[in-house]
């Protein structure tokens, strides 16, 4: 195979890596949906690779190796999770997907002239299978069919719980505020943004900062601002937001003060941060 190989299959483990990484953030898709996709990327780029005669298919399972790797790296040192917890199931689920590559590699792919469809019976009875998938995928996920822009999917309970743990174990002291059910606020919405903006993005928000200048949303709590902010700078921005907003609402005679201060600061988001803050609230 070589060296150039090798650095093919890393390529496109990269490219896999970004498109699953994309339909995860956007469709919250299920691990088994990774699976039926990935193997769905493998038989395309095999189909194109005998077409053109390009001759790296024999082992082109392998992508799936370095998929895995760029995946711990990824969420280790960019999302910091834990990548090895067996509540994720992260290595039981690359297990599979790597031994079913490999199979549909040496049954399948390495046996015809073309994977595409030509007629023959097994590839038709594959392909039948990937077509059929792919229709109750995207019709399941609405990708042809308008969505609402605030129509989103809540994270898991133990995901939650998960960042919950390591974001008060980082932010301690910049949450640490005399009202309990304001922390709690605080970190609901800390969460909430960090789950859709990781700090590998973050990092990047900054680097683009740097170059251009221009007033967008920076830090952990994604504040618009036109100067630089760190993270521990958003939270303390934030808390004078929602203080601001408690102080009005403690006159009042609602039960779920924290959950109105939540409506009117987050607008737009708040179902998804209530949500979280009726878990946290309990620990």
């Amino acid at each position: 195979m070589g060296l150039l190989g090798w650095f093919f299959y890393l390529f496109l483990g990269i490219v896999l890596f970004i498109f699953i990484l994309y339909f995860t953030q956007k469709y919250s898709i299920t691990k088994l949906e990774k699976l039926v996709i990935s193997n769905i990327f493998l038989l395309v780029i095999s189909g194109i690779f005998k077409r053109f005669g390009i001759h790296y298919t024999d082992n082109i399972f392998l992508i799936f190796l370095f998929l895995f790797m760029i995946d711990a790296i990824y969420c280790s040192y960019f999302k910091d999770l834990d990548f090895f917890d067996r509540v994720d199931n992260n290595i039981k689920y690359y297990f599979v997907l790597i031994i079913m590559g490999f199979f549909i590699n040496q049954a399948f792919i390495n046996r015809v002239e073309s994977v595409f469809l030509t007629g023959e019976d097994l590839r038709l009875i594959i392909w039948s299978f990937v077509l059929l998938f792919l229709y109750y995928f995207c019709r399941n996920k609405n990708i042809f069919t308008s969505t609402s822009k605030n129509e989103s999917i809540p994270m898991s309970v133990d995901r939650v719980l998960s960042s919950y743990a390591k974001l008060k174990y980082r932010y301690f002291d910049e949450c640490d505020v005399a009202e309990k059910d304001l922390s709690n606020v605080l970190y609901s919405i800390m969460i909430y943004h960090n789950y859709h903006r990781s700090k590998f993005l973050r990092r990047l928000d900054y680097i683009r900062f740097r170059l251009n200048g221009q007033k967008q949303k920076l830090g952990i709590m994604q504040i618009e601002s036109n100067k630089f902010i760190t993270d521990s700078e958003s939270i303390l921005i934030t808390y004078k937001k929602i203080l601001k907003l408690y102080e009005k609402e403690k006159s009042s005679r609602k039960k779920n003060k924290e959950e109105e201060i939540i409506k009117n600061y987050c607008k737009g988001y708040s179902d998804d941060v209530i949500y979280i803050f009726n878990i946290i609230k309990k620990f």
